[in-house]
This record gives structure tokens, C-alpha cells and sequence, in this order.
């Protein structure tokens, strides 16, 4: 997808409603269960993300990270960037800013943001996560935080919303556990999970603007 297209269409892009619920359910792993927009515990903490769109070379590309390795649930896995909300951010959309200029060195002035997509409780870690999407007039630079972010990686939107790349993959959850997932696969790069579950909403938006 050519960048200006993308940005010719931001607009009607700012507005587009999709099943959300639906984008979800299409790549949420087996057995992970089903939840409300509104489901928390009581020990629930609020995270936000920030979907990136860019250009480069003419061509609209997002922004993903691969985290770093630590002994947590989402230890390496291909995510946005983002991070929990900490009580000196005035909003959710602020904490999203803020932890994307954290992790990989973009700050807030490099971005215009477009909308909200719509959050999603993630189990295996107990966040509910608020995911916005913004983009960037011109290429950016990254600054990878280390103790974060392995690798700061880009793909082109076409290649990632084509169709051949939605694949059933097997992901290891442990040492011994094995499940099939659905994924969005490009490359070497397997995005799972929330991840997936957030960009397929995206997808669905981005490809119902260009109707």
C-alpha cells in the first residue's frame, strides 16, 4: 500500500467501525476464552499500545517490536510497543506516547494520532489493553530501549494484510506446551496472540477504508 493512499484515507479511517469482537475471535488462540469490552479482575492493571504506521519508501509500513527476553508471559514476542499506565499519565493515550518514545526513542511531536481501537483483556498476564493508532508523515528513526526491545522491525502493510499471510502456526507457551494459534506470519516474524487479535481490527478498518 502506497503511504499516500494511507494518508489520503486517514479520515474515513478515524471513523470506521468494524465488528471488533469479530476481528478478535478470528485469531484468538484455542481455549483462550471470550470476554467482555468491559471484563476485569480485581487485580486488572491498564496498559496502553500504539499501532505506528510510516512510510518508507513510498510504502505504508507498522511499527512492531520484538520484546526482549525476561522471565514474564510475553518474554520475546513480537508486540507494539507500549507499556502499563503509570499514575503520572493523564490518559491511557498519554501512557501510550509516553511508553513508545520509552521504548524506542519516538516521541509524541513525530506522531499524529488518528483514533482508538478497541481494548482487550489479556488473561495470561491480567492487563486490559487500550490500543490507539497514530502515524508518521515521515520515516522515523528508532532508539531501541534494550532492557525492552530486542529489535525494532517494520513491515509493509500490504505483505502483512495478504491474504496468504494469515497462518495456523505452533507456538511453545512453555517448556513443554505446544498449541496451535493463528498468526499473522511475515518472514521470520510469528505475531500472535493480542497482538494479532489488535491487528486484525486494524486490518479490517484499513481495508474497509479503500471501499
Amino acid at each position: 500500500m502506497e503511504f499516500d493512499f494511507f494518508l489520503n484515507n486517514s479520515s474515513k479511517i478515524e471513523k470506521i467501525k468494524v465488528n471488533s469482537a469479530d476481528a478478535h475471535l478470528e485469531f484468538t488462540p484455542e481455549g483462550r476464552g471470550v470476554f467482555s469490552e468491559e471484563y476485569k479482575t480485581e487485580s486488572t492493571r491498564n496498559a496502553a499500545i500504539m499501532a505506528i504506521i510510516s512510510p518508507i519508501e513510498g510504502k505504508a509500513h507498522l511499527t512492531l517490536i520484538i520484546r526482549s527476553k525476561y522471565d514474564g508471559a510475553h518474554s520475546g514476542e513480537v508486540a507494539f510497543a507500549g507499556g502499563k499506565w503509570e499514575p503520572e499519565d493523564s490518559t491511557l493515550l498519554e501512557t501510550a506516547f509516553r511508553e513508545v518514545e520509552e521504548e524506542i526513542g519516538v516521541s509524541k511531536k513525530e506522531l499524529i494520532f488518528c483514533r482508538a481501537l478497541t481494548s482487550l483483556y489479556i488473561p495470561v498476564s491480567d492487563f486490559r489493553v487500550y490500543p490507539y493508532l497514530a502515524y508518521a508523515e515521515k520515516k522515523l528513526e528508532y532508539l531501541p530501549q534494550p532492557s525492552e526491545v530486542a529489535k525494532v522491525i517494520t513491515i509493509p502493510l500490504t505483505e502483512l494484510f495478504a491474504t496468504e499471510a494469515k497462518k495456523n502456526v505452533a507456538i511453545h507457551i512453555s517448556n513443554t506446551t505446544l498449541i496451535k494459534v493463528p498468526a499473522f506470519v511475515y518472514k521470520n516474524y510469528t505475531i500472535w496472540g493480542a497482538t494479532s487479535m489488535i491487528l486484525n481490527e486494524l486490518k479490517q478498518i484499513i481495508v474497509k477504508s479503500m471501499c
